[in-house]
């Protein structure tokens, strides 16, 4: 991600130390349930034999490519929650600074 948003300046990064940890648990939650989600849906809809195979095998792969798939949106999901709590903790910088 960029440091800042081209358009109106506000820092992507508020600066604090350990501040994606935040980003990265919300990145593991929406992983998981996408995959539950996901999971519950396909042996609903072939309950009498679900593919357990195929489950198990994109279940991994599903694992293994979601949390690089969700990542931006997760970051900032977690900027706009965290920006919603504390608006006032960095402000942004005007967008013709530092170009």
């Amino acid at each position: 991600m960029k440091d800042a948003c081209p358009v109106c300046g506000l820092r992507t990064e508020r600066g604090e130390r350990g501040y994606v940890v935040g980003s990265y648990m919300f990145n593991i939650v929406f992983s998981e349930l996408l995959f539950a989600g996901i999971f519950v849906a396909v042996v609903a809809l072939t309950w009498p034999s679900p593919p357990w195979e195929y489950l198990q095998y994109g279940g991994a792969a599903l694992m293994l490519v979601a949390p690089f798939a969700l990542l931006p949106f997760c970051r900032t999901l977690f900027l706009a929650m965290d920006y919603i709590v504390r608006p006032e903790v960095d402000p942004p910088d005007p967008p013709w600074e530092g170009r």
